[in-house]
């Protein structure tokens, strides 16, 4: 049970394809874990047991008659309950939508659907998305599989635990501040954010069902796994055909691939604005920036010239807090704020002509134990802000609409993940992914949690 598991989807996908396997073996095998080790970590919160057996079956069924659905044919997979699943409960953690069933998929299930992916449930999350934790005032709390007394990040916390222990080979997930690229880092698999705009967003919740749509920015759906291949596969089933420019500036095009590490330039960062990464962050940093030199790549530290980090956080709050309607920011000041945003890309934009990626820590600590949201996160014996020192180094892509990797690489003296994000120009997501696949060369690859 533990190989099947443990497979990547893309594996798995080609094992039931050649017919090595069955869905049905690999679906019984995921429920099976499930059994095991759900209770502990509470990572899936709603199971869609009968129907996913019955997808299993016409699967395999339909591949006897020479059929192949799709790059996913007969993958089971979960799906963040924030986004919505036709006839399977979908509540965001929110009360007033605890027994709300969609009538339709979001755009990008969907597409996952087409493909031949098989919903084994829905992963947990906090209240709305609204929280680098995840608690759910509905379902209750999610633990990290590293260490139960800590927390798995938010808000896709159900997710990246579920994939860490083989509940799930591939998640799909949400970012309006890090809630992909945290949880990736503190349970020590992979995840992905996308250039902005290159996913649909539809029909994921916080907007409420029946609502105008308000959220035009910040906001962004990828997918959690356990290689960079499987982001890859998933990012080319739900991207949009053409990226939408808007007011944006424009998006250039893809680059012809390069085979050696040694041909990209890097940059990277031990931190950036007034909340510093641990001694024990930077430190690993400095190491991998070291074995990148020691290859031969051309890498230097830098941060982006021009850039005020306090007026970038400052902007993505004031448009977050528009468009979400929580404060008394009026439409001049959102308009400012978009102004200043585009300025911000420019830099931002410029900056990476000169670098393929950029590598900055995700988070200024690994995992922390579960607390309360409104108190403030220890780094070295100094007290910061919780909101501003989780999302310290993960808002700005948020605000910048750039493409982030983030890839597990080593482990804190705790022995809890440490992740790096790898950050790219916008639009250069799938060269972004193939850079982030050679550099597994070093940063290693997936490790399962101990136990």
């Amino acid at each position: 049970m533990n190989d099947l598991v443990f497979l990547s989807a893309s594996q798995l996908a080609s094992s039931i394809r050649d017919r090595t396997v069955s869905s049905i073996e690999v679906l019984e095998a995921h429920f099976a874990r499930i059994a095991l080790h759900n209770s502990k970590l509470n990572a899936i919160i709603t199971l869609d047991t009968e129907n996913a057996y019955q997808r299993a079956f016409e699967a395999d069924e339909a591949l006897a008659r020479g059929e192949i659905w799709g790059d996913l044919h007969g993958v089971p997979i979960t799906i963040k309950d924030s986004l919505e699943t036709k006839g399977l409960r979908t509540t965001s953690s929110y009360e007033p939508l605890a027994n709300y069933v969609p009538t339709q998929d979001a755009t990008i299930v969907a597409k996952l659907r087409a493909a031949g992916a098989i919903i084994l449930g829905k992963t947990n999350l906090p209240k709305l998305t609204g929280d680098f934790q995840t608690n759910s005032p509905l379902f209750g709390r999610t633990n990290n599989p590293w260490n139960l007394e800590y927390t798995p990040g938010g808000s896709t916390g159900g997710g990246a635990a579920a994939v860490a222990t083989g509940l799930s080979p591939l998640e799909l997930g949400s970012d309006l501040g890090g809630s992909i690229r945290v949880p990736a880092h503190f349970c020590g698999v992979f995840g992905f954010k996308p250039t902005e705009y290159r996913v649909s967003t539809f029909g994921h919740i916080p907007e409420l069902p029946g609502k105008p749509k308000t959220i035009r920015h910040l906001q962004n759906i990828g997918p959690l796994a356990r290689c960079v291949e499987d982001l890859r596969l998933c990012l080319s089933l739900i991207e949009e055909p053409e990226i939408p420019k808007l007011e944006l500036l424009s998006i250039p095009k893809e680059e012809k691939n390069i085979e050696d590490l040694r041909s990209y330039r890097y940059a990277w960062t031990v931190g950036f604005g007034d909340i510093p990464a641990s001694r024990e962050t930077q430190k690993s940093l400095e190491k991998l920036a070291l074995s990148l030199e020691n290859l031969g790549c051309c890498i230097e530290e830098h941060n982006p010239p021009n850039l005020d980090f306090t007026i970038a956080r400052d902007t993505y709050s004031k448009i977050l807090s528009f468009e979400f309607g929580l404060s008394s920011v009026n439409q001049q000041q959102y308009e400012n704020a978009l102004s200043r945003r585009k300025d911000i890309i420019a830099i931002l934009e410029k900056f990476l002509s000169d670098w393929d990626v950029w590598l900055c820590p995700v988070v200024p600590i690994p995992a922390f134990k579960h607390q309360q949201w409104e108190e403030d996160i220890d780094i070295d014996g100094k007290q910061f802000p919780y909101l501003r020192a989780i999302g310290a180094y993960t808002t700005i892509f948020n605000l910048a609409g750039l493409p982030v990797v983030v890839l597990p690489f080593t482990q804190s003296q705790k022995g809890l993940p440490i992740g790096v994000q790898v950050v790219g120009r916008r639009g250069s997501d799938m060269r972004l992914l193939e850079i982030a696949e050679k550099l597994t060369q070093i940063t290693g690859h997936f490790q399962a949690p101990p136990g």
